[in-house]
């Protein structure tokens, strides 16, 4: 005991006698500050503005400087500058950006504040320097590509005095649309990059360079209402950097072109490989109106059997409730399919996902792997009643090389597109076919390992090949299939 004791009080003295460092304290200290302005007008996104500081202590070092560019009640550019001993001298430079609210005029301030060790601070207001708006006579709407067919070889506003902003009228362009703005355009739909050009970066307009833009560093920019049918009119506001459209409201659709109306490789389908096997866009139906498809190869054999039904000739009977919808069409198989907008959820959608399932078309193909790629790979309800969803689906069930009692046929329901808000087979009655619907623990393998199956819904070893509209009732909780072809 005595030996701890001993090692215990030699480690205390040891501590007890090493030198202490503290940092050395000096006094409050003030530090001594002058500026002069050497800039006196800047262009902005163009010029810098320039001054000379020089700052001095008699008692404490210096550390640090800090620099803010102002104009109007805009930071247009910071820095903290370090600074040591007791003399500092500078000549220093910074970019003003051309940014929204910067009128012509408009004074471009810097505010210093000087600081000592001890953080005693002197602060400084340089004033004398006055900013210059870019030339903007004109304005031109133009494509971001000369490809992109969307709006053109481009469109030149004018300028409209009252709203003291450049303005587009008469233009019906599509709903959604991209777009650079730029103050020369030429009729070859390219744009200048020699004077201003606007776009996109991080989620702000503002002037974009053609480094930037080959760069993908700067964005077109994107102009879109699903609450229109075209954009008839653009307002830029040169001031304020902001961009406001109008246009005709949409009115449910009573006649669709898939081939005109439909555009190629769909923006809303995540695959990019899947895209190119699809024709589509958003169309705003509504309930119970009369619909004439043409372009298709035969609409009776083409149209989806949960929101449509057929009439003859060319023309559906629109089932949904008014609204938005997406309307694809697989050129392959023939067939259109209706999908409510995917940020839906609970209760108004249900998704159905899986392998062994199909659309209903008269050339089906089955899944082989999960997921919310593909109009093909997933299958949405309508709802039909509260809690009550309906689906019509191929379904084909094989052998499965991983379980004795159980087919390929596995599948489940969820209530969010891309996962989320999934149902438990096990909690749901089979009605029509030979389906087990598990539990969440999963069910056992022939390795005797355990499957990823939890709360699947699982075809037995009977075969199935065939059409079926599949209902899953909530209230009841059941889930009855039914054979249609």
């Amino acid at each position: 005991m005595k030996k701890y004791i001993n090692i215990a009080l030699a480690a205390l003295l040891m501590v007890a006698c090493q030198p202490e460092h503290f940092r050395e304290v000096y006094p409050e200290g003030n530090p001594e500050m002058t500026a002069t302005m050497l800039t006196e007008s800047v262009l902005f996104g163009t010029d810098s503005v320039a001054f000379r500081v020089e700052i001095n202590e008699k008692q404490t070092p210096l550390s640090q400087l800090q620099v803010k560019v102002m104009v109007g009640l805009r930071v247009v550019a910071t820095e903290v500058v370090r600074t040591k001993d007791y003399h500092f001298q500078a000549d220093l430079k910074y970019a003003v950006p051309f940014g929204p609210n910067m009128p012509e005029g408009e004074e471009v301030k810097i505010y210093l504040t000087a600081t000592n060790v001890e953080g005693t601070a002197t602060n400084l207001i340089l004033t004398g320097c006055t900013g210059r708006r870019p030339a903007l006579e004109t304005m031109y709407i133009m494509p971001p590509a000369v490809s992109y067919g969307a709006i053109g070889k481009g469109k030149q506003m004018t300028w409209d005095a009252e709203k003291e902003a450049f303005v587009a009228y008469d233009l019906k362009y599509p709903k959604s649309i991209q777009c650079l703005l730029a103050v020369t355009g030429t009729k070859f739909g390219r744009v200048d990059w020699n004077t201003p050009v606007f776009g996109m970066v991080n989620d702000n307009l503002q002037l974009i360079t053609k480094e930037q833009f080959d760069a993908e560093e700067a964005k077109p920019i994107i102009l879109e209402d699903d609450n229109f049918e075209t954009i008839d009119t653009i307002i830029f506001n040169p001031l304020s950097f902001e961009v406001t459209i109008d246009g005709k409201i949409a009115e449910p659709v009573t006649a669709i072109d898939v081939l005109t109306d439909l555009a190629e490789e769909p923006a809303y389908i995540s695959s990019s490989a899947v895209r190119k096997q699809y024709l589509g866009a958003k169309i705003f139906f509504d309930k119970n109106s009369e619909v004439e498809i043409t372009g298709v190869v035969d609409l009776e054999k083409a149209y989806n059997l949960d929101y449509m039904e057929y009439l003859g000739g060319n023309k559906v009977k629109f089932l949904g409730e008014k609204g938005q919808y997406y309307l694809s069409y697989k050129v392959a198989e023939d067939y259109l399919v209706v999908e409510p907008l995917y940020d839906l959820t609970e209760p108004d959608v249900m998704y159905l996902c899986g392998v062994g399932l199909g659309q209903p078309s008269w050339t089906p193909s089955a899944t082989s792997g999960w997921g919310f790629d593909s109009p093909n790979q997933n299958f949405v309800a309508r709802t039909v009643a509260p809690k009550t969803y309906q689906f019509t689906v191929y379904m084909l069930n094989g052998e499965n090389a991983d379980f004795d009692d159980y087919g390929s046929l596995n599948f489940k329901f969820f209530h969010q597109h891309g996962w989320g808000g999934e149902e438990v087979g096990g909690d749901y009655e089979q009605i029509g076919l030979t389906i087990h619907g598990n539990s969440s623990e999963g069910i056992t393998k022939k390795d005797g390992s355990t499957g990823n199956e939890k709360g699947n819904w699982i075809a037995t070893t009977a075969p199935i090949d065939g059409i079926y509209r599949i209902t899953l009732d909530k209230n009841k909780m059941t889930t009855t299939y039914e054979k249609i072809r």
